[in-house]
Formats: C-alpha cells, sequence, structure tokens
C-alpha cells in the first residue's frame, strides 16, 4: 500500500497538490516543492512518510514503482478537469462565452478566462480548479486581499489586481441594485438581496435597514456595527438613530454569520427582543431580524421565532 494513501483519505486536496509537484520531478526536493507552491507542513509530513516507507530515498530520488501509481492517482483524481488545448474549439470557454452560452460555464471555466494561462505543466483549467478547491470557491476568493492573493503560487501582481478588480465590479453592481429601493416584504428577499455582499465578509456585521410606508428600501443599507452582536454596537439607540435619521416607518436586521451558520446564539435572541421593545418606543417597529450564512441559507427569526416580536 502507498504511505500517502491514510492521509490523501483525509486531506485530499493538500496531498494532491504535493504529489502534483512531486511526481514531475525526478529528484524530489524541499526547495522544488514549495517553489511548486506546496506549503512547507505538506511537504515535510508526505516527505517524512514516503521515505520511511523508501518510495524515494534521502536525497529525494524516486522508487520508479511508487512514483508510476502516485502518477495514476493524480491523472485519476481529476477525470473532469481539461487541459484547454484538448477542447473542440467551439468547446473551449471564450468561444462558449462569445455563442451566448456564458451562463452555462462552470466556476473553473470562468476563472480560467480571467486567468488566460496555467502555471508550469499545469494548464490554466486545472489551475483555476485547484485555486477554487483550495480558496473555498468563489467565496474564499472574493475574501482574500490583494496582497494575500500574490502569496498564492502562480498569481502575481497583475493577476491579484485583476481578481479584486472583478470582485469589486461585482459589489459596485449589488450597490446598483440597492438603490432601486427594491420592497422587502419577506425574508427571501431581505436575503436575495444582502447575501451577495455579506456571505463574502470576513467578519460579522449588524446593518440597519430602513423601510418606507411600502415596505421599500429607503437609500442602502446602514452598518451599525461589526464584529459580533456582543463586540459590536448592535444597541437599540444605534440602531434606531440610522433608522429614524432616514425617516423610516419600520426597519428590518440583518446580520451575518461568516462561519456559514445561519442558526440564532442566545445573543442574537437578546438583541432582537431589545431591537423589538425600542421599535415601539420610537414607533419604528422591527419587522424581522435575518441572519445570512452561506450556500443561500438565511434564518427569518421573526417566521422562526415569531414569540420574540409578540
Amino acid at each position: 500500500m502507498l504511505s500517502l494513501m491514510a492521509r490523501l483519505a483525509t486531506h485530499r486536496e493538500p496531498v494532491l497538490r504535493f504529489l502534483r509537484a512531486a511526481v514531475a520531478a525526478d529528484v524530489v526536493h524541499l526547495e522544488h516543492l514549495l517553489g511548486a507552491g506546496v506549503p512547507r507542513w505538506d511537504a515535510d509530513a508526505c516527505l517524512r512518510l514516503m521515505r520511511a516507507a523508501r518510495e524515494i530515498t534521502q536525497d529525494g530520488t524516486w522508487d520508479p514503482e511508487p512514483r508510476t501509481a502516485y502518477q495514476a492517482l493524480v491523472d485519476a483524481a481529476r477525470p473532469g478537469i481539461r487541459h484547454l488545448e484538448r477542447l473542440d474549439h467551439a468547446d473551449r470557454p471564450q468561444e462558449r462565452v462569445l455563442a451566448g452560452d456564458v451562463g452555462g460555464l462552470s466556476d473553473a471555466e470562468l476563472l480560467a478566462l480571467l486567468l488566460r494561462t496555467g502555471v508550469g505543466d499545469e494548464g490554466v483549467l486545472e489551475f483555476a480548479q485547484r485555486l477554487l478547491n483550495d480558496q473555498g470557491g468563489w467565496l474564499g476568493l472574493a475574501r482574500l486581499t490583494p496582497t494575500e492573493l500574490t502569496t498564492i503560487h502562480g498569481i502575481g501582481a497583475a493577476r491579484a489586481a485583476e481578481l479584486a478588480a472583478v470582485v469589486e465590479i461585482s459589489r459596485r453592481l449589488h450597490a446598483g441594485a440597492l438603490r432601486e429601493r427594491p420592497a422587502l416584504t419577506t425574508a427571501e428577499t431581505v436575503a436575495a438581496l444582502v447575501s451577495p455582499v455579506m456571505t463574502a465578509l470576513p467578519h460579522e456585521e449588524f446593518w440597519c435597514l430602513p423601510l418606507d410606508t411600502r415596505c421599500r428600501l429607503i437609500g442602502l443599507p446602514r452598518v451599525v456595527g461589526r464584529g459580533d452582536v456582543r463586540g459590536t454596537d448592535a444597541s437599540p439607540r444605534a440602531f434606531f438613530q440610522l433608522a429614524l435619521r432616514a425617516d423610516a416607518v419600520s426597519a428590518i436586521a440583518v446580520h451575518n454569520h461568516p462561519t456559514g451558520d445561519p442558526d440564532p446564539s442566545p445573543a442574537d435572541r437578546a438583541v432582537t427582543r431589545a431591537l423589538v421593545a425600542a421599535g415601539r418606543t420610537v414607533g419604528v417597529p422591527l419587522q424581522d431580524h435575518v441572519i445570512i450564512g452561506d450556500g443561500g441559507r438565511f434564518i427569518s427569526l421573526r417566521r422562526n421565532e415569531p414569540e420574540l416580536f409578540g
């Protein structure tokens, strides 16, 4: 049995990344692996196991049999990732976009259009898929700063700037939609409006959505505080100051859970009760408190726990 099989079962992507770099070299050196973007702790752990199993010598020379077996594993792990040059002309991402099929492109194909070229022997589609896998998809990439992007093997300053610009364009398009004063009559419409921005935040934010008499958003969402509901200024005073300044007749509270799990905490419930009571006092009722998670998940406290609004 190959020495890395057990580790592959529990650390699939890191081990595959190590193997892609290792099988490409006749002599496996730590410097080569680090230069290929393999984190040092992954390289050290895998090299230690392989040396103990004598799959490579102490100086990094391969035993041909395990090298062949590992190459087969690497090839089998990416059956859906195709080299761009092997695709028919009409099936390539750029041609599909020009033919009106941009909505049919996978995430990796869209990212490949931005990257344009791969890294070393890794084709651009493979490179794009690896980035998405390693960073947790588009959301993970969107949360990285340009400086953090440049630390990824194969992403230089130019690519980092282009990816950051795409993220910013997306945010500005969403901000433009907010200015159209959408009607927020259900938790679904609230989640659809704020999720594209909130799910990309690496920290928790607490927002006030001031509404007019027709439940339309007045202007843009107001940020009440950043951190978490216990560590930010999520007090009724701060929340309703923003609502009253917007001449709101009612308001919705929204905050995100960066963990991705939208289930409310005891602090979330306590804040909701305080906002409901304060809203009655100032004549601006709280319509709902919506918690945003990842993957389209959200919780409406009015719907799930109506007793908080009683």
